[in-house]
Parts: structure tokens; C-alpha cells; sequence
């Protein structure tokens, strides 16, 4: 929430009076319980998304999952801690808002690094590894925020660059989640960077953009309570779609049996949906096959 220059009298203070500094933006808090504050911001949303024609919001910044005492006698609070009780509810309005606006908009939250706050789940619809530094963070955090807001929530596993080697699309797809890259177009700048789509950035993010939109793993269901990613090796996730099972399995070197979980009592056909290698068929509900691979395994099971 950024200070407007026109509005002083809508910032956090705190109890020696000064406004409270987010360094890394340069701004100032905003009080989430000044109502003004609150009304200011439903009218940016329904101008971005209204006006502006945008289809959705991302809110972003690690300052997001909480707020000092508001001591602001402008805001005449009953308490200075009306603050940061008032912040859940300042997300909710602006979630309702956009849903108003257009029914099936996007809101992603991102806290930038930090975890997310219990409070404000329940205002937006598209969780995000928030700048994860390891494709093993996309995997876990994938895992913890369907755990905790539910195996059919959408999410994305942020920027591929911020994955293993900048380009492991696989840790994404393989926990249900949304992909994603950021790439510079070489021929608008002058400069030359490691975020230029070069042909060869160009041919792998349409390989994994096709996986993805082919399976659209992001609309089937985590089935999180089959494989424990502490103790479980390989690390294996499991998504249903239809009748359809997704398995995943993780390891930097990997030669033996892995488990397939979650069958039911019939015959699969089993194909790896990256190389289209042919597994042969299994039965479940107990089912296992021998593998090789190195960093990831994704197979498909299908009824037969």
C-alpha cells in the first residue's frame, strides 16, 4: 500500500509519530483500517480490471502479511492495533471487488520470499512459490499451500528462472502448478542479458507451455497424503485428473523400483509424458515399475 502524495493523512504512524518505511519500495505503510485507505484501493481495482481491460491482479510484496499499530489520531482508532486486525479484511474487500468486476478474474498473492499469513488465504485464488531460491522450494511449497488451502488450489511455481538451471519446468507441472518465465525480446534493447529469448530459451518454454497446456495438471487434484516428502525417495507427488493418475518423482540419479500410490483395482498403461517412452502396463491398486532417470520422472497412467 503506497502513500499517495495528495492523501498524508492516510499513513500508518507510529507511536513516536513518523510513518513506518518499507525500504525495499520505497514507501510508506497505509492504514488498512482508515476507511478512505480501503476505498482508494477498490477504485484501482476497478479500474484495472474495469477500465484498463486487465483480466486479473497480482498483489506483491514481502510487507503484505502484516502491519504495525496504527497510531494515527486522523484514523480515530479504538486501538492502535485496529491496524493490523483490519488487514485480512482490507484483502477481502479487494478480492470482492475484482470478483465483482469480472466474475472469474485472477488474484495471486505473493509475499515475496516470506511465508503466507493463515488470515489471508481466503482472499485470492492463485497461490505462488514466492520467489522460491531451488526447484525443490517449488516442490514443497506447492505442497504445503495445497495442504493448507486445499489439493485443488491453483499454483504457480513463480518464474522458471528461479527454478534449478533457470529452466526446470518439470518441478511446476509435476505438482500441479501453474508455469511461468519472464524472457527479454533481444531486438527492443541494446544490452544483452541472461533474460534474452535466444531460439534456444524460445524451444524449451514451447515444449513445457504444450506439456502444460496438454495435461492442464493445474485443474486436477493433489492427492498429497500418498507419498511424504520428508521419507519417501525417490520424492514423488501424484496428481488426479479424471481417470487419469500424474506421477512425478524427483532425484538426481535414480535406478530401482518406484511405487505408484492411489490405483485402483484395475489395469494402466503407463507413458512417460515428456520423452512419450512406453512403460507397459500395470495393475493397481498395488503397482510398482523399474526406472532410470535423472532429476525427474513424469509418467502418466491410464486406464486401460
Amino acid at each position: 500500500m503506497q502513500r499517495k502524495p495528495d492523501h498524508p493523512d492516510w499513513a500508518l504512524l507510529n507511536k513516536d509519530g513518523y510513518r513506518r518505511k518499507i525500504s525495499w519500495w520505497n514507501s510508506d505503510y497505509l492504514c488498512p483500517a482508515d476507511r478512505e485507505v480501503v476505498e482508494y484501493h477498490k477504485a484501482m481495482v476497478r479500474k484495472i480490471l474495469g477500465e484498463w481491460g486487465f483480466d486479473g491482479l497480482k498483489l506483491d510484496g514481502q510487507h503484505m502479511n502484516g502491519v504495525p499499530a496504527c497510531y494515527n489520531p486522523a484514523h480515530h482508532h479504538k486501538r492502535p492495533e485496529d491496524s493490523l486486525e483490519a488487514l485480512p479484511d482490507f484483502f477481502r474487500e479487494l478480492y470482492e471487488t475484482a470478483r465483482s468486476v469480472k466474475p472469474d478474474a485472477l488474484v495471486e498473492f505473493c509475499p515475496c520470499g516470506t511465508a503466507y499469513s493463515f488470515f489471508t488465504m481466503p482472499h485470492f485464488n492463485m497461490s505462488v512459490a514466492s520467489d522460491p531460491e531451488s526447484s525443490f522450494q517449488v516442490r514443497s511449497k506447492g505442497k504445503t499451500l495445497k495442504a493448507l488451502m486445499g489439493d485443488n488450489v491453483p499454483y504457480f511455481g513463480d518464474h522458471v528462472e528461479l527454478s534449478d538451471g533457470a529452466n526446470d519446468f518439470a518441478s511446476t507441472v509435476g505438482v500441479g502448478g501453474v508455469v511461468g518465465t519472464q524472457f527479454v525480446l533481444p531486438n527492443l534493447v541494446k544490452k544483452r542479458s541472461t533474460s534474452d529469448l535466444t531460439p534456444q530459451r524460445e524451444k524449451l518454454f514451447e515444449k513445457w507451455v504444450h506439456i502444460y497446456k496438454d495435461k492442464m495438471l493445474s485443474r486436477g487434484e493433489y492427492l498429497g497424503g500418498l507419498y511424504d516428502i520428508g521419507f519417501d525417495r525417490p520424492e514423488a507427488h501424484v496428481i488426479r485428473k479424471g481417470g487419469e493418475m500424474y506421477y512425478a518423482f524427483f532425484a538426481r540419479h535414480w535406478t530401482g523400483r518406484v511405487e505408484l500410490r492411489g490405483l485402483e483395482d484395475r489395469a494402466y498403461h503407463l507413458v512417460d509424458y515428456v520423452t512419450y517412452k512406453d512403460f507397459g502396463s500395470v495393475h493397481g491398486p498395488k503397482a510398482s515399475v523399474t526406472v532410470e532417470f535423472n532429476q525427474h520422472l513424469l509418467l502418466e497412467a491410464r486406464p486401460e
